[in-house]
Parts: structure tokens; C-alpha cells; sequence
């Protein structure tokens, strides 16, 4: 048996969108952050002059150890499935880039020179501005900055009006980026929720929840794709509720919908994998897809299909072969190795789901790959 799959949270289908989205934005980043050092080591040769016996301590501080993230962050915003995410390669390159300047001040003091807090105050702005990374993430960038920094002035025992005027001026920037990182958060994950519901709104049967017939076709051949590349085998079935016109015909449109929801519901409740589909093909047809199952597993995941509608239980007096709502369905196994198309699959089964009707209905029948 397969072990149950849980389907990714909503938070966290809302990362990876985030972060597929801002690919191209991490790239930039990284190319713009390497362009600001080496301007800033323009500014040390201009500083210190190209003769300094320090310059070269200096410059090592400068790019030792920003430049090994920066460059990771590049490289990794060209793989499709990176192993660690954009955001937090960003984050993890704008800490080690502001500790970087933290250090520069310890070290020019270290040499008489005193700078200015300039420096820390653009690093600061630069990072509420970056829309590649997260609002929490911006506030512990933010927070480790500034406390850096005063770990720094109170070594080097600044007077008390360097820590007013620090305080003052992060203080201001770091909670006005904040506020508007946070909203700027919200309102990104409000359009992606509302995009999501919309995207679901169309791809979904609204009577009764199952995928519908526009997402089948759009993903089936994507599902073969991926099982091929997993070497995974899936079994198709097409099921269609026994004698559904006479029922509705006995009961109502009304009570018909109630049927379809039960049945769908019960279909729905079968998926496992994250893969498994319940879709409604129309009227009272129903496939069904179950991912990375055996041979034998397909027929007993079929035989159960039929079982399940059984014990519903749901009365049916115009049936002709039961005195509750039935289903008979046809089921077609697929190998990865098989060569038969979608349009093929789904006629083989499509053609037991009539052997079955033929047959006396309220049963499963399997087509078998020649």
C-alpha cells in the first residue's frame, strides 16, 4: 500500500510561487550587491591609497566573505529545483554583507579613520527595498545591523551622541520599512490567494468539488509525463453511476445533484497521493487516477471503487439490478514503459466501462495492455 501524501500548505505553495517569481529579481540582486563592493572597494583605494600597507587587509574583509554567497546566489538562480531557497540565500547574503561593513568600521578605526554611519544607513534602506525577500527576514537582517553596529560603538567607546544619532536615524528607517514590508507582504499574498481561488474556481466542478473536464485535459499528459520519468505505473478508471437518468427521472434534478455530490465525495476521500485525480467528466461520469500502484493494486483499488458507491447505500427503486445506486466502471492499468496514447488509453477504457454495462453493470472491468 502507498503511504498517504500530505498536499503542500497553502503557505507553502505561496513560498515556492514567491521565489519562482523573483528568480530573475535574486540574480539582479546578486549582480547589483558585487557592483556596490567593488564601488565601495573604489572608494577604500581612494581612502587609504593604492600604497597603504593595510589596503589589502581591507579589501580581503571587503570580499572574503560576501563574495562565495553572492556568487551562490547567482549560481542557484538558474536551477529549477534549487535545494535551498532564493529567499534565503538572499537573506543569508545580505547579513553576511552588512556584518562585512560592521567589520570595515571596527577595522578603519582600528587605522584612526572614523566612519561615518552613511554606510550602514544605505545598507539598511537597500534591504526594505528588496522585494525578493520577506518581511520577518528584512526585520532580522534589520535588528542584527543595528545591534552589530552598537556592539561596535560601544567598543570603541564613541561618545554618547553617536548613539543618539544612530539610534535616531535606524530606528526611524528600520520601523517605516518594516510597516510598509508588512503591508507590502499582505498584499502580495492576497493577490496570490485570490489568483489561487480563481485558478481553482475554473478548474473545478462546482456542484460537486471534483477537478473538471478542462483540468483533465489540460494535466493528463503532464501526470503520464512525470510517471514516466519516475517510472511510475497509474491505473485509469472511467466510472458512471448505473441507470443515473432513471434515478433523476424517480427523484428529481434535485435529489440527482445530491447523488452526484455523495458519489463525488466518496471518490474524492480515495485519493492518497498527492497525484491521485477524481475528475468529473460530465453528467454522472467520473475518471479516476490512481498513481504509483501495481497491476494487482489497480484491480483491488478498482474492485473498491464500485464498493464504495454500494455502501452509500443511497436508494434507487428504478433500478433494474439493485435497490440502491450502483456503478460500473472501466479500468486500464498503465505501464511506464507502455506506448499508448492518451486518446488510446482512454478509449481501452472506455471500452470496459461498456463491457461492464453488458456485462450487468455494478462491477469493474480491466483492460489489459497487448
Amino acid at each position: 500500500m502507498n503511504a498517504t501524501h500530505k498536499q503542500p500548505s497553502a503557505d507553502t505553495l505561496f513560498k515556492q510561487h514567491f521565489n519562482d517569481a523573483h528568480v530573475v529579481t535574486s540574480r539582479y540582486v546578486a549582480l547589483a550587491t558585487f557592483l556596490v563592493l567593488a564601488l565601495f572597494a573604489w572608494w577604500d583605494l581612494d581612502s587609504l591609497g593604492l600604497n597603504h600597507p593595510q589596503l589589502n587587509e581591507v579589501l580581503f574583509i571587503r570580499f572574503s566573505f560576501t563574495t562565495p554567497i553572492i556568487l551562490l546566489t547567482f549560481i542557484y538562480s538558474f536551477k529549477t529545483k534549487p535545494s535551498i531557497s532564493q529567499d534565503l540565500l538572499v537573506t543569508l547574503s545580505c547579513l553576511i554583507t552588512s556584518m562585512t561593513i560592521v567589520a570595515l568600521h571596527w577595522k578603519f578605526f582600528s587605522l584612526g579613520k572614523t566612519l561615518e554611519i552613511n554606510s550602514i544607513m544605505l545598507c539598511l534602506v537597500a534591504v526594505y527595498f528588496l522585494p525578493n525577500i520577506f518581511s520577518i527576514q528584512k526585520l532580522i537582517i534589520g535588528i542584527t545591523l543595528i545591534f552589530s553596529y552598537f556592539v561596535y560603538l560601544y567598543y570603541t567607546k564613541h561618545d554618547a551622541s553617536y548613539y543618539i544619532h544612530s539610534g535616531i536615524y535606524l530606528s526611524s528607517i528600520n520601523i517605516a520599512g518594516l510597516i510598509h514590508s508588512i503591508n507590502f507582504d499582505k498584499q502580495r499574498r492576497i493577490i496570490f490567494d485570490k489568483t489561487e481561488f480563481l485558478k481553482q474556481l475554473a478548474l473545478t466542478d462546482q456542484l460537486t468539488g471534483a477537478e473538471n473536464r478542462h483540468k483533465f485535459d489540460e494535466n493528463f499528459i503532464e501526470l503520464l509525463k512525470q510517471a514516466r520519468q519516475e517510472n511510475k505505473s497509474i491505473a485509469i478508471a472511467i466510472a458512471d453511476i448505473d441507470y443515473f437518468k432513471q434515478y433523476n427521472d424517480s427523484y428529481g434534478h434535485l435529489s440527482g445533484d445530491e447523488c452526484l455530490i455523495k458519489v463525488a465525495h466518496t471518490f474524492l476521500n480515495m485519493k492518497k497521493h498527492p497525484l491521485d485525480r477524481c475528475i468529473r467528466f460530465g453528467g454522472e461520469e467520473f475518471i479516476l487516477i490512481k498513481y504509483d500502484v501495481t497491476s494487482d493494486d489497480s484491480e483491488a483499488w478498482g474492485e473498491s471503487i464500485i464498493q464504495a458507491v454500494y455502501q452509500l447505500n443511497i436508494p434507487h427503486k428504478s433500478s433494474s439490478i439493485e435497490s440502491r445506486v450502483t456503478t460500473s466502471a472501466g479500468l486500464i492499468h498503465w505501464d511506464p514503459s507502455s506506448n499508448l496514447t492518451r486518446t488510446e488509453l482512454m478509449r481501452r477504457a472506455d471500452e470496459a466501462l461498456y463491457k461492464a454495462k453488458d456485462n450487468g453493470r455494478n462491477q469493474i472491468m480491466i483492460s489489459y495492455e497487448a
